[in-house]
């Protein structure tokens, strides 16, 4: 039924713009095609228009804010099918990775803190505050904008620190391309998209049929396809953590395993025995998008788009490593582990080597109005419905948990221009609405993830922002434009519940907060070709109702980790300034640009940990608090080319100064702020021909916790370390119709941890068709 409604949804919009849109435009001019001047523009020069860091068009020198465009070209140079990877070739991003394709957890980090990732405009956060990039339609995005600095004035509470927006295309001409991928650990890719203004008037204009008549060459739509698989790798270890030796007599019947390897818990200084492997984590797919819309002219239009996905991920293939004397494999039962003279005993069990899987599903909807009196106003709205359910199953703790999660976004902004557009006034409002509800069910089998027996836990809860924001842009003089504005947004947590089958029932208080974000810019033109900026700003975030009412449990490699929420979160609030200046040289083909920045956070929002061993078993405890304050500073640098013989390309490197000013207990004063790596380094440079596409991409990053954090060991299981990788990418194209593609990532098999094992060399052979 939830496929069904959405789908019904969906042709009901369609069928509405196809129908009403003549309509709204009956006297517009025929929209000219730009497809073929916007590519030419692309190749000769870096300039891109962009409207992310002010909700007003500007080229990224006279932007108030350190901003990147990454192009399509940018993000077809390499393997792309995670869509925060082409988040490399910009400063100053640490796009967070974990496993490969089968990685939910991801989260871009900027400055410090989670940026705000949207596609079109539409917040893509779910429960949790990560996000789905299985669900990101990368064969149909135009471009990636990145602006960073506190854009909660504009974005939102969740605009700390950055924002991200994946812009899609909109068709000018037909386009139809199709393409197959294999590779490493039995990975496949299908793909299709096709894309028209299927009423351009092609022949006599006096037999026009009702929708040339109506239509014309203003109505497109854009559909895509995709499924992608992979066996995966092996990522979790199975681990016995084991204290106490036997003392006595050993039992006879009991078998003794001996030669087993080792590790040290980098965390808590534990001996750990690697008695196993989960297996391969496999990862399957698929994903829908379909855009559709009405250009009234080229300044006004309206579209709608849906976007449903699906994935499912878990792990195969787990077994023991454990013999005994006669070379058997130890599956189950007690068994003696030898260490040297000593003797362990512990017990293994049919669910000893699997781990929790997980299946998602997706339906998304977006529509987007436009409007534009040229050089008067500009009138932006956006409304946008997201629905998504996650399933985890656990075979060892025999439970099934559905996380049923649905967020309602609307905005509307005005941009009014006066005094010759030497005075821009933009006005506008935005309401989020998410809500949750978590179940964790009893299963009559362990292996059955339907087969539900009683509810063993539920907690739900609602959260309502809602902001208004001004601000306003005037240029005195030709060198200097001013920026000063600000936005309140309240935000509202409510009927957060939970209960358990032992009857215990809470209910936390309604609560609410609000605060005022300012924001002042100012860009000065040293020189036609360079810019000074200097830009304060205040950004506030609620804590997300994840964190406020998530309790969960997992087990993974025979460590178990346990999480609270906690409903008594306090908003996280940032004071940032940025000095910065940006340059461009040789007709706009070099560009060069560094900022200088400072964030000064309050109720910082981390992870309390406890560890433990318990029967053999390392255990976890995790909940939420406010870590009381933070600080990180650093350096962005960048510059980026077009030069003579095809080639393109771009050197960035950031470097993070990170503490924690004030933690609970002050327990980690002084520590390195998490998730922010100290040195981020990249260089990609890419050949691009008719027939030949060549690019490689260096890509360094420091760990990004405190050393202090895992004292004990590296280059283990939950472990982060440093990594410099490199990736490659070769395509050919025989014809014009034809292109064969050679990827590889991770070139030279670097060995590195982001908590799991990080895939190695993977090489992937792709052949692609246009019509």
């Amino acid at each position: 039924m939830r496929v069904v409604k959405h789908v019904l949804f969906t042709v009901a919009v369609t069928t509405t713009l196809a129908l009403y849109s003549p309509t709204w435009a009956a006297d517009d001019a025929v929209q000219e095609t730009q497809d073929t001047a916007s590519v030419e523009t692309a190749s000769e020069e870096l300039e891109t228009m962009t409207v992310i860091a002010t909700k007003t068009p500007k080229a990224p020198l006279d932007s108030p804010a350190s901003v990147s465009v990454i192009s399509e070209d940018e993000i077809d140079a390499f393997s792309s099918e995670h869509p925060f990877k082409p988040l490399f070739r910009a400063e100053g991003i640490y796009p967070r990775q974990y496993r490969g394709l089968a990685d939910y957890w991801s989260r871009p980090m900027i400055r410090g803190s989670r940026a705000l990732v949207m596609v079109d405009g539409l917040n893509w956060y779910d429960y949790g505050q990560y996000y789905h990039t299985g669900s990101i339609p990368m064969l149909d995005i135009d471009k990636i904008e990145v602006v960073r600095g506190p854009f909660s004035a504009l974005y939102g509470t969740l605009a700390q620190t950055g924002v991200i927006n994946y812009v899609t295309k909109i068709p000018y001409d037909m386009e139809a391309e199709a393409s197959f991928t294999y590779g490493t650990d039995n990975t496949q890719f299908y793909k299709a998209r096709i894309a028209d203004r299927p009423f351009m008037v092609d022949g006599d204009p006096e037999n026009l049929s009702w929708a040339e008549k109506n239509l014309g060459d203003k109505f497109f739509y854009s559909m895509s396809f995709k499924y992608r698989t992979t066996d995966g790798y092996e990522t979790n270890p199975t681990y016995k953590t084991l204290s106490s030796p036997v003392t006595g007599a050993l039992d006879a019947t009991i078998p003794i395993a001996a030669n087993v390897a080792t590790d040290i818990n980098p965390q808590t200084g534990d001996t750990r025995y690697i008695v196993g492997t989960q297996g391969d984590n496999w990862y399957e797919d698929y994903g829908a998008f379909l855009k559709t819309g009405y250009e009234f002219n080229e300044n006004s239009k309206i579209w709608y788009s849906f976007n449903v996905s699906q994935f499912e991920y878990g792990w195969s293939g787990g077994k023991s490593y454990l013999r005994d004397a006669n070379g058997n494999r130890i599956t189950s039962g007690d068994v003696y582990i030898q260490d040297g003279a000593d003797y362990y005993q512990t017990s293994l069990s049919d669910t000893t080597f699997t781990a929790t899987a997980y299946q998602k599903e997706s339906y998304v909807h977006t529509l987007h109005y436009d409007y534009s009196i040229p050089n008067k106003v500009d009138i932006n709205a956006l409304v946008g419905y997201s629905d998504k359910e996650t399933q985890s199953h656990s075979v060892a703790s025999a439970y099934t948990k559905i996380e049923d999660n649905d967020m309602l976004q609307a905005d509307l902004s005005a941009t009014f221009h006066m005094m010759d557009d030497k005075f821009l006034l933009t006005m506008g409002t935005q309401g989020v609405k998410e809500t949750a509800t978590v179940t964790k069910h009893n299963l009559s089998n362990a292996s059955d993830a339907d087969s539900w027996e009683s509810v063993q836990t539920r907690e739900s809860g609602e959260s309502l922002t809602w902001g208004t924001f001004i601000q306003a842009e005037y240029t005195p003089i030709e060198s200097t434009t001013l920026y000063i504005g600000g936005r309140y947004d309240h935000w509202w947590a409510t009927d957060t519940e939970y209960s358990d089958i032992n009857g215990n029932h809470e209910s936390s208080d309604d609560v609410d907060d609000g605060q005022f974000s300012p924001k002042a810019s100012v860009v000065y033109r040293l020189m036609e070709n360079g810019i000074l900026r200097a830009s304060y700003g205040k950004s506030f975030t609620a804590p997300s109702l994840y964190y406020r009412i998530a309790s969960y449990s997992f087990d993974n490699g025979g460590q178990t980790t346990y999480a609270a929420g906690n409903p008594d979160l306090d908003p996280t609030t940032n004071t940032s300034w940025e000095l910065g200046t940006e340059w461009e040289f040789f007709n706009k083909k070099v560009r060069v640009k560094a900022t200088y920045f400072q964030n000064d956070f309050d109720d910082l929002i981390v992870n309390a940990t406890r560890n433990y061993v318990i029967d053999g078993q390392s255990v976890t405890i995790k909940r939420r608090v406010n870590a009381e304050s933070a600080k990180v500073d650093g350096i962005e640098t960048a510059v980026e080319f077009i030069l003579p013989w095809d080639l393109k390309g771009g050197l960035h490197y950031t470097h993070n100064w990170s503490k924690y000013t004030k933690t609970e207990g002050n327990g980690m004063d002084g520590w390195e702020v998490a998730e922010v790596p100290t040195d981020i380094f990249n260089f990609w440079l890419g050949y691009f021909t008719d027939a030949w596409d060549a690019s490689v991409n260096l890509r360094y990053s420091d760990s990004v916790y405190d050393d202090r954090r895992d004292p004990y060991s590296d280059s283990v299981y939950c472990d982060y370390t440093d990594s410099f990788v490199v990736d490659a990418q070769v395509t050919f194209r025989p014809t014009q119709k034809m292109a064969l593609t050679l990827s590889v990532d991770n070139l030279f098999d670097e060995a590195y941890y982001e908590y799991y094992e990080a895939p190695g060399r993977t090489v992937m052979a792709t052949i692609s068709i246009a019509l």
